[in-house]
């Protein structure tokens, strides 16, 4: 059946174009080339995306009536209908994009993560690097993991759809930071880009199906020849692309490029990337290396949590047991639990009673907690409130336990294919930006990760827009992670006779 055509007019300049009915106000505008970050996902919770909109709209929900006018909506919630007008500059609040010097010459990191994007413009004049832009991945309505998108990507149009959104939006975004600083867009002269095997090939057009079909091999391992990618080299004439070279299907440049920030040889090492993907390696004392690959899901990016979202203004970021008083830290007012919050929250809730080891939330708050906590049933779900507003239900615990059982039986049989144990283990590298920033205590607590009862623990934030940054930097970089490469040893956890044993047996907390 034919998708209705309907009309979207974009104030104030009155932009006038023809969408496909049935879709967001952020994603149609998306398509537009105006990029809103979204924090919470589309649960409605930040209300970061508020904006004037009329037209044939889907009746507002609880979430956007609580914006007390008719004519704001949030632009995650509301759908076009039938024709619609939206005043663009009426947006609670705007992406931050950094101030550059006209004078000086770019390049542009960018990691392409499966829930977010980050990126940050390097200065080639003076080496600075600016605070970096952080996003939505806005791949997301086809599927919150790479299997959905790779699943979703059979169908041609929609595989052409994902390159499309993808490339638009990081376009976009360095256009308009150029804009916005009176920057010549031939100042741009390198984009790296840093993700994993399904964005790094989704970024360029390629073909992602063969990565979700068995055997589950990577035809492509490396994109030198993808310099002049030309939807950039249109925009940005003088940029030169460089896309990080990938292991596996399922071991990514990000991985490749953040673990090469760490690499040492001597002495026993684990190494974890933290996202919807666990990537993982151990580098043992002969230098050798053996790594692997688990789906999370996006349990840890706030994604698939009832109250979740990223790290942004809004989000609680820690909770601190104190005294029996749970306490708390925030981006300021709280709205959302970012991903490190749900990992001090569960381990608290586990601590006082509240769940059980199975995750089970328990029938009664234990009376000196029942002023902080209390314990509702929303459609027959059990649903923890805590601050009022925050929830927390059984289904946001189970997604946290299927995160955790999948990098805690990836690590254990990652350990056991090294030969190693866990007490031989001397140093434990945790990437990402929910890495940096988690309470290793309670991630330990939470067995994410095998007890490394004689390891330091070193976050060494985000590893992979690290890499990017590296490889505008250094002309070599790239080349030695090819190098790199052929030192790594694989395993294949969907091919490992014990891993669905081991996961089952890793789901308790």
């Amino acid at each position: 059946m034919e998708t209705k055509k309907v009309t979207l007019t974009i104030l104030p300049h009155n932009t006038v174009v023809t969408i496909d009915a049935g879709v967001s106000i952020a994603d149609a505008l998306l398509e537009c080339g105006i990029v809103i970050n979204t924090p919470c996902g589309g649960k409605g919770i930040c209300k970061k995306c508020a904006l004037k909109a009329t037209g044939e709209l889907s009746q507002p929900d609880n979430f956007e009536k609580s914006l007390g006018d008719s004519n704001r909506r949030l632009a995650c919630r509301a759908i076009i209908e039938g024709n619609v007008t939206v005043l663009a500059n009426s947006i609670r609040e705007y992406i931050h994009y950094p101030i550059l010097d006209q004078a000086h010459t770019y390049g542009v990191a960018v990691d392409v993560g499966t829930t977010t994007l980050q990126i940050a413009f390097v200065d080639l004049t003076t080496g600075n690097v600016h605070p970096e832009i952080t996003l939505l991945n806005p791949q997301r309505r086809f599927g919150h993991d790479v299997i959905t998108r790779i699943s979703n990507a059979g169908n041609p149009h929609i595989a052409q759809k994902l390159t499309q959104l993808l490339t638009d939006t990081i376009i976009s975004l360095i256009a308009t930071t150029c804009k916005l600083s009176q920057t010549d867009f031939n100042n741009i002269k390198a984009i790296a880009i840093s993700g994993n095997t399904v964005m790094s090939y989704s970024f360029l057009g390629i073909d992602i199906t063969p990565l979700g079909t068995y055997p589950y091999t990577a035809p492509i391992t490396t994109f030198d020849e993808y310099s002049n990618y030309r939807p950039f080299k249109n925009i940005f004439p003088k940029s030169s692309v460089y896309v990080l070279p990938v292991v596996s299907a399922f071991l990514g440049g990000d991985f490749l490029g953040g673990f090469a920030t760490i690499y040492t040889k001597g002495y026993n090492s684990f190494f974890f990337d933290i996202g919807t993907n666990g990537e993982m390696a151990i580098i043992k004392t002969d230098g050798s290396i053996i790594a692997t690959s688990c789906a999370m899901g996006p349990a840890l990016e706030g994604m698939n949590i009832s109250s979740g979202m990223t790290a942004t203004q809004g989000a609680i970021t820690h909770f601190m047991l104190q005294d029996s008083t749970l306490t708390y830290t925030s981006l300021g007012t709280p709205t959302g639990l970012s991903g490190t919050a749900i990992v001090d929250i569960i381990a608290i809730l586990l601590q006082v009673g509240i769940i059980d080891s199975n995750g089970v939330i328990k029938n009664a708050i234990p009376e000196k907690f029942k002023d902080q906590v209390s314990l509702e049933y929303n459609n027959g779900i059990k649903t923890l409130k805590i601050l009022n507003g925050i929830t927390l239900t059984q289904i946001d615990i189970r997604n946290v336990q299927l995160a955790k059982a999948a990098s805690l039986a990836a690590s254990r049989i990652l350990l056991k294919e090294a030969g190693l144990t866990e007490p031989d283990i001397n140093t434990v590298y945790i990437a990402g930006a929910f890495g940096k920033n988690v309470d290793i205590n309670n991630f330990t607590r939470l067995s994410f990760i095998p007890h490394f009862t004689n390891a330091h623990y070193d976050a060494v934030g985000n590893t992979s827009l690290q890499s990017a940054i590296e490889a505008i930097r250094n002309e070599h970089f790239i080349q030695s992670l090819a190098a790199l490469k052929k030192n790594i040893t694989t395993i294949d956890l969907s091919l490992h006779q014990e891993f669905n044993d081991v996961y089952i047996k890793s789901l308790n907390f």
